[in-house]
């Protein structure tokens, strides 16, 4: 059966929702520090393994322990983390910039303003790819809404 549209039921949908993603580090410890301390973000462990992190709305994200077998993602794989405006994007980098040792990130890039965008890359620990930025209002919603 290669033609989708047969399995989708009446209601015109399979998924309900956008539940999780993952990404990896080597250490839930260190990790669930940066996600809380410098990021902002809620953690709850779960398990030995495993920490979900998440910033309000209905989904989350599982860091899941992989120890050194990780491998490092180029920077267009990334989490974006949006601020409700471009001071605080300056202010995020600034505190980067001055907390990078501490937190063990390996790169922190110049903020970048492209029109009414602003937002800087950031490596952690883990290789993992973080953009901090500020788009003035809902990014995505007006592009769903109008897609075909």
């Amino acid at each position: 059966m290669n033609d989708m549209t047969q399995l989708i039921p009446a209601s015109g949908s399979l998924t309900l929702s956008l539940s999780h993603g993952t990404l990896e580090t080597r250490d839930l410890v260190a990790a669930r520090r940066f996600y809380n301390e410098f990021l902002g973000l809620e953690t709850v462990q779960r398990g030995e393994m495993a920490i979900w992190l998440r910033c309000g709305g209905g989904w989350m994200v599982a860091a899941v322990m992989t120890g050194d077998t990780m491998l490092p993602l180029p920077p267009e794989v990334r989490w974006c983390l949006d601020m409700a405006t471009a001071e605080e994007v300056e202010e995020a980098h600034a505190a980067a910039l001055r907390l990078q040792d501490e937190y063990g990130m390996q790169e922190i890039r110049p903020v970048a303003r492209d029109g009414d965008q602003t937002g800087f890359l950031l490596r952690d620990m883990d290789s993992n790819w973080w953009e901090i930025c500020h788009r003035p209002g809902r990014l995505f919603d007006g592009v769903f809404g109008t897609a075909a």
